[in-house]
């Protein structure tokens, strides 16, 4: 069953009213595809990525879905955004809220094709240190909103990354041939 929309998503909804315009949006890990559907009227085209084949089927028309490997499915988007799966791996497992790895895989991805600007959210109960060190790095923190929940803080960073052509223009990074 996909993930029902709760504090996170709204949290997340927030930052996404303050998003300017995109070419290729894309919501990784979409869960209900609430957010996928919040930025139909910010980009020209909305991609929702999710592992889950429920999660998939939960989006409406107007947004393109691809059900499989996130960071295998998507090689550029203008934003991206991700309510990240949080909580260490337990029993059960539940991948709408467990990180089995995909965090790692989504800042490497990050790193390696930077969108323009990224909006994750996650929890404190996470390796929230490790996140904000990795997006620190790689782009400038622009936005940062914090939602208390009972044992937990709610987090969502809007940052927004250098692209390769400023990069290099600006003497950073690879030269090109």
């Amino acid at each position: 069953m996909p993930y029902t929309p709760a504090e996170d998503s709204y949290l997340t909804l927030e930052a996404l009213e303050e998003l300017s315009s995109g070419d290729l949006c894309v919501d990784m890990g979409t869960g209900s595809c609430i957010l996928a559907e919040a930025l139909l009227g910010k980009c020209r085209q909305v991609v929702a990525l999710d592992v889950d084949l429920e999660a998939c089927r939960s989006c409406p028309r107007e947004v393109d879905v691809v059900c499989g490997d996130a960071a295998e499915a998507l090689r550029r988007c203008d934003v991206l955004v991700s309510n990240l799966p949080y909580l260490p791996p337990e029993e059960p497992l539940d991948i709408a809220i467990h990180d089995l790895g995909i965090v790692p895989k989504l800042l490497r991805w990050v790193a390696a094709h930077r969108p323009r600007v990224v909006v994750f959210t996650f929890s404190s109960l996470g390796r929230t240190e490790h996140l904000m060190d990795a997006l620190r790095a790689m782009c400038r923190v622009t936005r940062i909103s914090k939602l208390h929940m009972f044992f937990e803080d709610i987090i969502t960073v809007v940052a927004t990354c250098p692209q390769a052509d400023a990069q290099n223009e600006n003497g950073a990074g690879p030269t090109p041939p």
